[in-house]
C-alpha cells in the first residue's frame, strides 16, 4: 500500500512540475495573439471557429480585418455567404466554415435574442461545433476549467506521460489534463501547450535537447 501511494504521489508531482515548468517557459515564449486579450464573447466564440483545422497564423493574419467587418452576429447573418466564404478563404474549409458561422448567428438572434447561451452544450446544437470549440469557448469567454484538446495538446500529453501508448484514448488525456491543469488561470496553461507545441514540441522534429521539460518527458527517455 505504502509503495502505491508513492508512486501515486511522484505521479502527481510530476504534473506539478510540468505544469510549472511550461507557464514558465510561456512566460518568455508566449505568441502574442488579439484573440488572447479580447473581453468579447462574440469574438472569442467566433475565433475559435476560425481557427478549427487551420494555424492561428492564418487567422491572425484577417483577424482585425474580419471584426471590422463582422462587429456582431447581425453582421454575419445579414452577409451574403460567398462574401463571407471569400473573406474567410484563407482559413480553407471556407464553404463549411461559413455555414458553421452563418447557423450559429441565426440560432442566437433567433432563440436567445442574440445573446451566447452560458451553456455551452446548446453551441453544440449547430451541426460542426463539437467538444473542442464549445469547451474551448467556456474555458477562454466563461472562465470555466473545461477539457479539450487538439492534436497539439493531445500529442504533448501523450510524449509527457505515455509514449508507449499506440491507440487514441480520450479518456485517458482528459484524465492527464485534469490533473495537469490548475484550478485558476487554466487558459494560460492551455495557452502555453499550444505554443510550446508550436515552438518546441512539434510533431516533426522537436526540440529535445532545448526542450525545459525533457527531464520530465517520457518520450525523451525513449530516444535515449
Amino acid at each position: 500500500m505504502c509503495a502505491f501511494l508513492s508512486q501515486k504521489m511522484d505521479s502527481l508531482d510530476k504534473y506539478t512540475l510540468v505544469r510549472e515548468k511550461i507557464l514558465e517557459w510561456y512566460k518568455e515564449n508566449n505568441r502574442d495573439f488579439p484573440w488572447r486579450t479580447s473581453k468579447s464573447l462574440y469574438q472569442i466564440l467566433i475565433t475559435e471557429i476560425l481557427l478549427q483545422k487551420t494555424i492561428a497564423l492564418n487567422v491572425s493574419n484577417i483577424y482585425s480585418d474580419f471584426f471590422t467587418k463582422y462587429i456582431d452576429f447581425d453582421a454575419i447573418n445579414n452577409a451574403n455567404i460567398t462574401n463571407l466564404q471569400s473573406d474567410i478563404k484563407g482559413l480553407g474549409l471556407s464553404n463549411k466554415r461559413a455555414k458553421i458561422l452563418k447557423d450559429l448567428s441565426k440560432m442566437i438572434l433567433t432563440d436567445y435574442n442574440g445573446k451566447i447561451p452560458q451553456d455551452p452544450e446548446i453551441l453544440k446544437d449547430i451541426n460542426g461545433i463539437a467538444d473542442y470549440v464549445s469547451n474551448a469557448f467556456a474555458c477562454f469567454g466563461l472562465n470555466h476549467r473545461t477539457f479539450f484538446f487538439d492534436v497539439n495538446i493531445k500529442r504533448f500529453i501523450q510524449r509527457v506521460f505515455k509514449p508507449q501508448e499506440t491507440k487514441d484514448k480520450n479518456e485517458s488525456i482528459l484524465t492527464d489534463l485534469d490533473h495537469l491543469l490548475p484550478f485558476n488561470d487554466f487558459k494560460y496553461l492551455y495557452w502555453a501547450i499550444l505554443d510550446f507545441g508550436f515552438k518546441i514540441c512539434s510533431k516533426n522534429k522537436p526540440k529535445c535537447g532545448i526542450c525545459p521539460i525533457s527531464d520530465n518527458c517520457l518520450h525523451f527517455y525513449t530516444l535515449s
